[in-house]
């Protein structure tokens, strides 16, 4: 039975999905550092007025193995794999539209693109996607677009953009391959502003995704206001292919650029919730930020998104302002975004499809474990994470890991604990999965090109 049938009256009206791309958990809420700068005071007050979720994990280390969870309600390994959306998957846009509210989707991300079919069941739909996207937002937020006929005309012949491009470049280097976050978030409240009904809003944030190169108040606030686009695009690359040739220096400059990244992220989100505040729509909104995966800096040995299952690469901010009462009792649960549609759906009083595959927090049974998946050229790894064990199978390296995580983190021989009550219910939840798992042998980003393809290799994806 839903809260509408129970006649609960302060069930939301509306939903704000945020989604930070990149969004480490322990740079925010309490697990941040009480020693480290603030990086996100809105996101922050925005969980002291609601709930924060201490064990949220995403459903794999990347933003291909997480959406999928996060916006249909499904395994990122099911319906054939990673990619594309089928058209069979759930779609939570086209199933909130149905239930009544105006949809609308804010986002840069190509792998999160129309390409992708991650349009569907949106009203409204930006992914910023245009052939001309590699001039730097700084300059161009938008991109150069040539909208008006007689200026693409005459560009035919003068080849401006091409020469605007290529002068940027001659002094700022690689410009970064995303729109910046304020685009989204004009984007965004123009939408709003415009609503009369119901809405679910969803904006996605790419500033925090490296090569982090925010406004230069934020890199000045942070002691990199001298870094330009070329010295982050240098960085970047070095860090995802020869990490040993930076010096602490340099890996410390990237830190304080993704903290820099942080603030800006936060700042823009800001924009939104007093946004509802100023339109009187907040308290009748569900508002919801999380990641959908972090970075690694150094821990374990590692860099960037290796296709791993650690901590500091699927554990998530995760804070929900507005919702059910029930959830405070929840927020030390195992959660993971597989749970976010259903509990969009139970919070706003709409029946959970069956299609979905998460819990509702607070309602349904908690979970003994979180599982996690992703695909490479058609091998896949999967894990398995509770409170004590993290169990490993990979396809790509050919081994199975355990960890014990009851006291710190460290890898120990599977078979010496094979009658571990906990290690063992890991291990079968990963070979239950591997049995289920009939993947699309095709490479993500396989026939994918021009700027999408151009996009996702700028980003470090392909």
């Amino acid at each position: 039975m839903t809260d509408a049938e129970r006649g609960d009256e302060s069930a939301p009206e509306n939903v704000v999905l945020v989604t930070v791309d990149s969004l480490r958990f322990d740079r925010v809420l309490p697990e941040r550092d009480p020693t480290d700068p603030e990086l996100a005071p809105a996101i922050e007050a925005l969980a002291e007025e609601g709930v924060a979720f201490s064990r949220a994990y995403a459903t794999g280390p990347g933003t291909t193995p997480t959406f999928p969870a996060l916006l249909t309600g499904t395994l990122p390994l099911s319906y054939g794999g990673l990619g594309p959306l089928s058209d069979d998957r759930p779609r939570m846009a086209a199933n909130l539209r149905a239930a009544g509210l105006d949809t609308s989707g804010f986002q840069c991300n190509p792998f999160l693109s129309a390409t992708f079919g991650y349009d569907r069941g949106f009203d409204a739909f930006e992914d910023y996607q245009n052939p001309l996207m590699g001039v730097t937002t700084r300059v161009f937020p938008r991109g150069i677009e040539l909208n008006n006929p007689r200026l693409r005309r005459l560009d035919e012949f003068l080849h401006l953009t091409d020469a605007i491009k290529r002068g940027y470049r001659l002094v700022a280097g690689k410009p970064r391959p995303y729109v910046s976050a304020e685009v989204v978030t004009d984007d965004a409240l123009a939408w709003l502003d415009g609503r009369d009904r119901p809405f679910f809003l969803w904006a996605h944030y790419m500033d925090v995704h490296h090569p982090c190169h925010p406004p230069r108040e934020y890199r000045e606030r942070f002691g990199v206001g001298g870094a330009t686009a070329a010295d982050v695009s240098d960085l970047y690359s070095d860090l995802l292919t020869d990490p040993d040739a930076l010096s602490t220096a340099d890996l410390e400059r990237l830190r304080s650029l993704y903290d820099a990244a942080i603030a800006y992220a936060d700042d823009q989100v800001r924009r939104i919730f007093d946004r509802l505040r100023e339109r009187g729509l907040y308290d009748d909104t569900l508002v919801v930020v999380t990641s959908d995966h972090g970075e690694l800096f150094g821990e374990h040995g590692g860099y960037g998104k290796p296709e791993r299952m650690y901590d500091e690469l699927l554990r998530v901010p995760l804070v929900v302002a507005n919702g059910p009462d029930r959830l405070a009792g929840a927020t030390e649960d195992l959660v993971s975004l597989l749970d976010l549609p259903p509990l969009i759906h139970d919070a706003l009083g709409v029946d959970v499809p069956s299609e979905y595959a998460g819990r509702v927090p607070g309602r349904d049974p908690p979970r003994e474990y979180v599982t996690a998946e992703h695909e490479v050229e058609g091998d896949v790894v999967v894990g398995a994470r509770s409170r004590g064990w993290l169990y490993e199978a990979d396809e790509i390296a050919g081994e199975h890991r355990l960890f014990d995580c009851r006291d710190g983190f460290r890898e120990v021989t599977p078979g010496d604990h094979a009658d571990d009550p906990g290690a063992r219910t890991v291990r079968e939840a990963v070979l239950g999965r591997l049995s289920e798992l009939d993947v699309d042998p095709t490479r993500v980003g396989e026939g994918v090109e021009g700027d999408v393809r151009d996009r996702l290799e700028d980003l470090g994806y392909l």
